[in-house]
């Protein structure tokens, strides 16, 4: 019986999910492991795309820009970005750069539009001040950027509004030869840059008279209306020589504010945007998106009159980023879908002064409200991997909140667990082609889809093991490339995956006592990991850790895990369950099946856990 009881587990075990114990005949060694297993690599599906978006240039080359601001023209959408090359923590951008896509997934670089230097904008005081700007389409066909850049003495200095004119919407764009809004034109506060980050809405009102509206400001915020021209500010108070600012109606420029605003305060980077019915019209209210308080977070406001310039405060939409001090949104409608774009620094070497556009869909409350929108590392077009340890728990970061404080950044050294309950928004993972190499299809990064931009990093090891933290790619050094790779293997257990670190060859990931660690002595079953695909193909919902019993051994039901895999590709832990554990016989040797009941989706399951008792002396052998 003996005999035939060790062939059948050997079958559960080699074939099935490998959840149980096992009793190897002799200790399995590290040498053991490497012979055995060193070229049985296993390629995971890995996710090429995903967020960031953009980030590259013609020859595939990462390409730093933020700012985003997008343009929707007939059936392509064009999003332009601020280039970015400082090799430090400050700003330093040549040109503005414009993308495009047909579909929101497949992108492809276009130009530069146009350079920030004082050939092409003879009124800019240096050639690196590429602040942000957004491309509006006029009724004569044309296309006109309205953009931030530093300006010269002879024009006021500090920063002010330009804009430049194309036939195209991918450029090139010709400056006007002015500034549209001097800083000298508004009133000053304690620095020369309140007149940056401009924004362009443009409609027409019951009466068919079109109306162009621009927007702008950094810790204060303005309105003007255009004219017909595009390229100048329309007279509102019959005093055409001279711009006039105030807070009513009547004045060229408008001074805002925000009501009810619960303690946060306007920082920069407005954008406008109002919903459009099926036919195109637009109603309700106006919207307006910005960047608020410091780490930057995301958040808009609304109005009836956009031109009253006063808002009521809607919420904020987005934490600080993981990885970038600012961020700048562009919001707009592709295809009966809404879009929300934004930067972040998960680039490698990434920063606020290194940016990369990201993008989200968001959709708006029947009462025009807005829930917040969630950074992830997949985007529209990345996947998102579970991955479980031999006993079904999840590998997660520990739950942390993206802080204001500049002082926690950059984020590095996090720790990760591996928990059945942890929090679903940290136990999802974007499987990537491997940074210090992506040509080799069995090497993989492993990118926080919660905290994007931040990867599973390999810690330096003493006495045979290491730390494996959450950090980001700050240096984008090879160091940081190795440490953030891993080599796929067959699960050394049978079944899954096994992740060997490149940085350290013989150290492979495991998971012991809720820790993801890093060893080179560790035991088939604790270096063998399920990723989501593999996770599919199981035939139950139910784990069970434990499944080998002596006779007279009390059946405990504490180590039950259920979870289910939802068409729409989440995970939902199941709570509360009954079994039938007191109807098993534990004093007869044997094959039993212990029943599990629960219920999901309104729906009653039942899923079987083969458990197997043999007598005590047979444990011993």
């Amino acid at each position: 019986m003996r005999k035939k009881l060790l062939a059948g587990l050997l079958s559960v075990m080699i074939g099935g999910c490998a959840y149980g114990q096992f009793i190897f005949a002799k200790e399995i060694t590290t040498a053991d492991m490497k012979s055995t297993y060193e070229v049985k690599t296993k390629t995971l599906n890995k996710s090429e795309s995903g967020n960031p978006f953009l980030g590259f240039d013609e020859n595939g080359e990462i390409l730093y820009g933020g700012d985003p601001s997008v343009l929707v023209d007939g059936d392509t959408v064009y999003c332009y970005v601020g280039h970015d090359v400082s090799p430090g923590e400050w700003y330093s951008m040549p040109d503005w750069k414009c993308y495009s896509s047909k579909d929101m997934v497949n992108w492809e670089y276009e130009s530069t539009i146009l350079k920030a230097d004082r050939s092409n904008i003879t009124w800019a005081n240096d050639d690196l001040s590429a602040w942000a700007g957004q491309v509006a389409k006029g009724s004569n066909g044309k296309y006109y950027f309205y953009y931030c850049t530093e300006t010269n003495r002879a024009n006021g200095g500090g920063k002010s509004i330009g804009v430049a004119v194309s036939e195209s919407p991918t450029g090139p764009f010709k400056d006007i030869g002015k500034p549209l809004v001097k800083n000298i034109d508004t009133p000053n506060g304690p620095h020369t840059w309140e007149d940056i980050d401009p924004t362009i809405w443009i409609e027409k009102d019951d009466d068919g008279a079109e109306h162009r509206y621009l927007g702008w400001g950094n810790t204060r915020f303005f309105i003007c209306e255009l004219n017909e021209n595009m390229i100048s500010i329309k007279d509102q108070d019959g005093n055409p020589d001279k711009l006039s600012v105030g807070f009513d109606k009547g004045h060229d420029i408008v001074i805002g504010k925000i009501n009810n605003f619960q303690g946060h305060t306007f920082t920069e980077a407005p954008y406008y945007y109002r919903m459009q019915d099926e036919s195109g019209n637009y109603y309700g209210p106006y919207y307006m998106f910005f960047a608020c308080d410091w780490r930057e977070q995301l958040a808009y406001a609304t109005t009836e009159d956009i031109m009253s310039n006063e808002w009521e405060f809607g919420g904020v939409l987005m934490e600080p980023s993981a990885t970038a001090n600012t961020n700048h949104m562009a919001v707009f409608d592709f295809r009966g879908q809404s879009y929300f774009v934004y930067h972040d620094g998960s680039l490698p070497h990434g920063s606020g002064y290194r940016r990369a556009a990201c993008v989200e869909k968001f959709n708006f409350n029947k009462d025009g409200t807005i829930d917040p929108i969630k950074k992830t590392a997949i985007g529209l077009s990345g996947t998102a991997s579970w991955i479980t340890d031999n006993d079904g728990n999840y590998i997660a970061n520990k739950s942390f909140i993206n802080t204001m404080n500049d002082g926690d950044y950059p984020i590095l050294g996090k720790e990760l667990v591996s928990d059945f309950y942890a929090e679903e928004d940290t136990c999802t993972w974007e499987i990537k082609p491997g940074k210090a190499d992506k040509k080799k299809a069995e090497y993989v990064s492993i990118e926080s889809n919660d905290k994007p931009g931040l990867y599973l990093t390999a810690g330096k090891p003493s006495k045979g093991t290491a730390n494996v933290v959450l950090s980001q790619d700050v240096q984008g050094s090879d160091d940081e490339a190795l440490r953030m790779t891993f080599k796929t293997l067959e699960g050394f257990d049978g079944t899954g995956v096994t992740f060997e670190s490149v940085k350290y060859p013989g150290y492979y990931l495991f998971s012991k006592g809720g820790k993801l660690l890093l060893g080179n002595e560790p035991d088939k079953k604790a270096v063998t990991f399920y990723v989501s695909t593999d996770l599919a193909v199981k035939t139950s919902n139910t784990l069970k850790t434990k499944r080998m019993y002596s006779v007279g051994e009390t059946l405990n039901t504490d180590d039950i895990k259920i979870q289910m895999y939802m068409e729409n590709g989440k995970v939902v832990k199941i709570m509360n369950f009954t079994t039938d554990a007191d109807k098993i016989d534990m004093m007869k040797e044997g094959t039993k099946n212990l029943n599990v009941t629960y219920e999901a989706g309104g729906q009653s399951y039942t899923d079987s856990i083969e458990i197997t008792v043999v007598t005590a002396d047979y444990l011993r052998k």
